[in-house]
């Protein structure tokens, strides 16, 4: 999600699976839905003989390992405006590049 546009600077097609990842992203956070990958995980596990761990996957799996609990909201936030960021740099410059496209191929 965060290099996205960053690899839109590059390719810009590149971009699109990046917005939608953004989106996807936002909509589980902000939203009460559960991701079928979770739900097929909790599935497997209980199918396993294993207890199911409640919650996300990332308050199981990431809160409290790779950054601090009490940090999510801000990392979350800095992830989207880095991604958001990224995706207004990629826009911007090839707008700004499409003049001399155009002119290239007149020549």
């Amino acid at each position: 999600m965060v290099i996205g546009g960053f690899l839109a600077l590059y390719r810009f097609p590149l971009i699109w699976p990046s917005v939608g990842v953004t989106v996807y992203s936002f909509y589980v956070t902000l939203t009460d839905f559960t991701c079928p990958v979770t739900t097929l995980e909790k599935w497997l596990l209980e199918k396993g003989g294993r207890t199911p761990y409640q919650g996300s996957f990332t308050a199981h799996y990431l809160r409290g390992t790779l950054y601090p609990a009490q940090y999510e909201t801000a990392i979350w936030l800095t992830a989207m405006g880095i991604a958001i960021a990224s995706y207004v740099l990629a826009v911007t410059r090839r707008r700004r590049n499409a003049p001399t496209r155009e002119r290239l191929a007149q020549s």
